[in-house]
């Protein structure tokens, strides 16, 4: 009986130490993986100076000489979006006031946030949040627009190449919708009917 007993006990003990062993692992892994995710963004952080290709239909026109940084808390500000590009998600052209409102847009900042990091070799894979939005003025007042970005391959298309510090931010605007803040509404902008994908790539200065 009592050598029954510590088969017993021995059995008990060892599940307990393997269910605390696998915990502990689990733990080890979660840590690594914000130890790398933190690593990654210290590494990608700075300021970079590149291209800006926006195409829509089969033309693609490119903006070059185009500033952004990365701060470690996730955050890409693009210092000189040029919003009036969206002027060409608009096929109504001229026949439209959205496309005047956006084709006398200026160049302000775009911020994109990063919302999942993933390492592969020298690369690290990122993806950007989908929402963007910017204030407009018109004759009859400042409203916001406020727009949607999707991804060329909905996971992981931007990307940063440690090698040679180049980074590459690939989005899609596709939906348009203005925001009267006074007057509380939100109304989708059917004109701007033509997705503009962008491609920003550039390097560390």
């Amino acid at each position: 009986m009592k050598r029954n007993m510590k088969l017993i006990t021995m059995v008990i003990c060892a599940i307990v130490i393997a269910l605390f062993t696998t915990s502990c692992s689990k733990d080890n892994d979660i840590l690594d993986a914000e130890r790398n995710a933190t690593q990654a963004l210290n590494n990608i952080a700075g300021n970079y100076k590149g291209n800006l290709a926006a195409t829509y239909g089969t033309t693609t026109i490119i903006s070059p000489g185009i500033n952004w940084t990365v701060d470690k808390n996730s955050t890409i500000t693009i210092n000189n979006f040029p919003y009036q590009m969206l002027a060409n998600g608009v096929s109504k052209n001229t026949a439209s006031s959205l496309y005047t409102t956006l084709i006398n847009e200026k160049q302000r900042p775009l911020k994109l946030y990063i919302t999942t990091i993933h390492l592969q070799d020298s690369k690290v894979l990122f993806n950007l949040s989908s929402n963007f939005s910017f204030e407009v003025t018109t004759t009859s007042g400042t409203y916001e627009l406020s727009g949607l970005f999707t991804f060329k391959n909905q996971l992981f298309s931007s990307s940063y190449t440690m090698n040679n510090s180049e980074m590459q931010l690939q989005f899609t605007a596709n939906k348009l919708v203005k925001v009267d803040k006074a007057h509380a509404t939100a109304i989708i902008q059917e004109d701007f009917d033509t997705p503009v994908n962008f491609c920003l790539t550039g390097n560390k200065v």
